[in-house]
């Protein structure tokens, strides 16, 4: 009798193994694992290390291989249309360049990463397979468990019991304090982390069935993460995102003023630091006219064009200490805090085409799936048009690259890059019946 029972448990988590849906549980699991570790290697004023640094890094290389195996046991029985090849062909364009570049630049050793394979394959793993209701059902969950699960991080973190990943302090109500940093690197990156949890949760609460409590949950719990995070970006965004939420519902609202709102989440939600920017030159405010300093890095890039021209530098030779000045802070930052700039570097021009082409894309299929009522891919698109406008969301550090960190960039935002993919699925399949 007992081993029947071991038997079908055996059978019910094979089957579930190869399912798509599950890959992204497996991710969480493995995000939760690998923070863990790396909370308790680092050492901070007011915290020994429990774990050594040597457990984080294999931790990290075990993840990863795991993870990608397990690419290969999820079923791909769904024959792709032309219209399946021409999403997985703009998404996995950035990619396809950037191996390209370091094949050019004989970047031979980066092209070994395990972590760069993994984020080429997934997105088109995915793709092919099979969505069932199940499917659905077990990605909700794991977005319901990520947002409590980074909430209780984040708010041992604010109480100080256990260190937050990056110091990074901010002038909030209670003071000085370093933004809790949650299931993710960073506090800006759990921040866009909240922000499309609340997005999908709002989206849930639309519709009138079960889910709507795994909804009203990752609202509330991912609401707190993100003012904790202290983000100005995104709790604007988030903002816009509730206010437009609430237009879409209004049925005293007409049609022709609903359908502007994805112009409004574009305009004024990824272009917010932009409008900042023009505000703060004609005011003379200095951080709203630099963004942090962020223009700096900007300026490095654009002025050293002739650099990245034709096929740019690949990973092993961009952005090394001292790449744009020779001391202080901005001297080690591995990247120019903007997706399209770092690809530019990495890819020369072809790979800055190809992220202006991927988000044109996602944004005008995002924007036909909302005159269709699906609000989530316009808020998802949108969150990560302005995180890769200001940051790096889809940044990769490789491991054996001379004085950069460990292969942690897959654990940095890359599960909720699978979930943007899972959604402009669903988008895809809503569009054609």
């Amino acid at each position: 009798m007992a081993n029947k029972k071991l038997a079908k448990k055996i059978t019910r988590l094979t089957l579930f193994v190869s399912t798509p849906s599950s890959i992204i549980s497996h991710f969480l699991l493995w995000q939760v694992i690998v923070i863990s570790i790396y909370l308790g290697s680092r050492k901070r004023e007011e915290f020994e290390p429990v774990f050594s640094n040597g457990l984080y890094l294999g931790t990290i290389a075990l993840s990863t291989l795991a993870l990608t195996i397990h690419l290969f046991l999820i079923r791909n029985s769904k024959k792709l249309d032309k219209f399946d090849l021409i999403y997985l062909t703009i998404f996995s364009l950035p990619t396809l360049i950037l191996y390209f570049s370091m094949f050019v630049n004989r970047d031979f050793s980066s092209m070994q990463s395990l972590t760069l394979i993994f984020i080429f394959i997934a997105p088109i793993v995915i793709w092919r397979s099979d969505i069932a209701l199940k499917d659905n059902v077990t990605i909700l969950v794991t977005i319901t468990i990520f947002s409590v699960l980074n909430l209780i991080f984040s708010l041992l973190q604010v109480a100080n019991l256990i260190p937050v990943a990056q110091l990074n302090s901010r002038e909030v109500l209670t003071g000085l304090v370093d933004r809790p940093t949650g299931l993710l690197f960073n506090a800006f990156s759990m921040s866009y982390a909240a922000l499309i949890c609340i997005a999908i949760g709002i989206s849930l609460t639309n519709r009138a069935n079960k889910n709507r409590k795994l909804g009203v949950v990752i609202i509330l719990t991912s609401l707190v993460s993100l003012f904790l995070s202290g983000t100005r970006t995104s709790l604007w965004l988030g903002l816009l995102i509730v206010v437009s939420y609430f237009i879409f519902i209004n049925k005293s609202i007409t049609t022709t003023l609903k359908n502007l709102i994805p112009t409004l989440l574009v305009t004024f939600g990824a272009g917010a630091p932009f409008i900042l920017l023009y505000l703060g030159m004609r005011t003379g405010n200095t951080e709203w006219s630099t963004i942090n300093g962020r223009t700096f890095m900007w300026n490095c890039v654009t002025g050293k064009l002739d650099d990245f021209i034709p096929f740019g530098l690949g990973l092993e030779e961009a952005f090394p200490p001292q790449f744009c000045v020779d001391s202080g802070w901005f001297s080690n930052l591995r990247h120019p805090e903007n997706m399209f700039l770092l690809s530019l570097v990495e890819s020369g021009p072809l790979g800055f085409l190809s992220y202006v082409l991927l988000f044109a894309f996602a944004i005008w299929q995002s924007v036909l799936g909302f005159k269709q009522k699906n609000l989530t891919p316009i808020y998802i698109t949108t969150a990560f048009l302005l995180s890769c406008l200001i940051y790096v969301s889809l940044f990769h550090y490789l491991p054996f690259l001379a004085d950069r960190p460990a292969d942690r960039g897959i654990f940095n935002f890359h599960i909720f890059y699978l979930i943007w993919v899972w959604y402009m699925k669903l988008n895809k399949e809503k569009l054609l019946k």
